[in-house]
């Protein structure tokens, strides 16, 4: 009976090893990625978080799951050295299955150089890392996934003074439908979640009056929960719907119809 329970709970752990995935999260410290990285901490996955300076409650994670968490720092303001990044994930687990760009940034067209920050870190950035991914991918002859979270405003657009907020999550929903058309056929799989506004830092981040046209829009009357975000997220990479690679995926609330 014993050995009975004993060769039982070895499969499982077997299975659960064959079942676990390894998983880039950009922006692991923001309110999404870092929800995203406990979710799939919790499930037995080997996370690679990257953060650009705030890892605080990354270091806490890390801790509670240390054999599951890498904390790996880049400054996405800066895409002409996103290659020593890469070296840097490769290094620490190059058999990567899953790639999560949730690095973001929602800051107001005050100057060329804010403006340029927000393609830097909500475009340019993550596009290259989508490149490096793919490569990665066929490099390792594997699947792979890559989810990119986009915003309702790429499509509804946003109030003035935010214009390249919406702007930069277009061209990444535009290029996430390009790299989705163009690796199908090596079963290399890209998708967009996109969200109406999210509770959390970012959107407290907002002007009060841009915070309550944004609210005013949503039929609910309320922003989109972390944990909705979450649980989308986590189906697409679940690898079941691998026929809606170039989807966007819509957490707005019927706010928005495309």
């Amino acid at each position: 009976m014993v050995a009975r329970i004993f060769i039982c709970l070895f499969l499982s752990f077997i299975s659960c090893a064959a079942h676990s995935k390894v998983i880039l999260i950009t922006g692991a410290s923001g309110d999404i990625g870092l929800a995203l990285a406990k979710h799939f901490a919790n499930n037995s996955d080997t996370v690679l978080c990257h953060y650009a300076s705030n890892k605080d409650e990354l270091q806490k994670l890390s801790e509670q799951y240390p054999k599951q968490i890498y904390l790996i720092q880049a400054d996405f303001n800066a895409p002409n050295n996103l290659n020593q990044f890469w070296d840097l994930i490769l290094k620490t687990n190059k058999n990567i299955d899953i790639v999560i760009n949730s690095a973001g940034i929602e800051k107001e067209d005050i100057s060329l150089s804010q403006t340029q920050m927000t393609m830097n870190i909500n475009y340019l950035s993550p596009r290259i890392i989508c490149d490096y991914a793919v490569e990665n991918f066929k490099q390792l002859k594997k699947e792979g996934i890559i989810v990119n979270i986009g915003s309702r405003a790429a499509y509804r657009g946003l109030p003035k003074g935010y214009y390249t907020y919406a702007d930069s999550k277009a061209a990444l929903t535009k290029y996430t439908q390009d790299i989705a058309r163009d690796n199908a056929k090596d079963k290399i799989f890209a998708y967009v979640v996109a969200p109406g506004p999210v509770e959390g830092k970012m959107f407290m981040g907002l002007k009060e009056d841009v915070r309550a046209q944004c609210l005013s829009s949503m039929p609910t009357g309320k922003p989109v929960t972390v944990q909705e975000v979450v649980d989308m997220v986590a189906f697409i990479c679940s690898g079941k719907v691998p026929s809606a690679t170039g989807g966007v995926f819509d957490l707005m609330g019927s706010s928005w119809a495309h």
